[in-house]
């Protein structure tokens, strides 16, 4: 009869530990031990924010182009003076690197650089940004809702395809890193 009493606390103990195991090593691995392999995203996330539709930027050349006409490309956009200092051309190549690194994706991307000032660009740099957007924000609009720490200028911005801010890097990015973003965000979108 202690056999039998025996074998069932044995077998109800068998089956409470089959249900136990699962919920404590999920207890563990979330709470204790964390798996080093973890997607972690370099930028910044903004909560999405919808910018304007009738925003309307002026090319640097003459004319005007709405921000809605963009829709459709990845835009990564830097603010910075036409007269490019050395933190504004290092913001240029990592957004020039970053593009090219996303390979047959790289024209779901595009560069837009929002000039703040009077001065146009010189024509050594046009011709290393080859087929960047030089646009100015000339009501402001666009540059009023980039959030920074301190100024935008410190900063990459990202908008998404339907036209949300969505992500902003620092500016004087690791590339590799950023790279992965842009390229995690690519694989797994369906749009742009």
């Amino acid at each position: 009869m202690q056999n039998d009493a025996s074998k069932n606390k044995k077998r109800f103990l068998l089956v409470v530990a089959v249900f136990a195991i699962p919920l404590i090593a999920s207890y563990l691995a979330y709470f204790v031990w964390q798996p080093q392999g973890a997607v972690r995203n370099y930028g910044e996330l903004i909560p999405p924010e919808p910018l304007p539709e009738t925003l309307t930027l002026a090319k640097l050349e003459g004319g005007e182009i709405k921000l809605k006409a963009l829709r459709g490309k990845w835009l990564m956009v830097q603010v910075d003076a036409g007269g490019c200092d050395a933190a504004c051309e290092q913001k240029l190549y990592a957004l020039r690197q970053v593009r090219l690194m996303q390979g047959r994706e790289q024209d779901r991307v595009l560069r837009l650089w929002l000039v703040t000032d009077k001065a146009a660009p010189s024509p050594a740099l046009k011709q290393k940004i080859d087929s960047m957007l030089l646009l100015k924000d000339t009501s402001g609009a666009l540059i009023a809702k980039l959030p920074a720490q301190t100024n935008v200028k410190q900063h990459i911005y990202l908008i998404d395809p339907l036209g949300n801010l969505m992500l902003r890097w620092p500016a004087n990015p690791d590339m590799k890193r950023m790279h992965k973003d842009l390229e995690r965000l690519l694989k797994y979108s369906q749009i742009g």
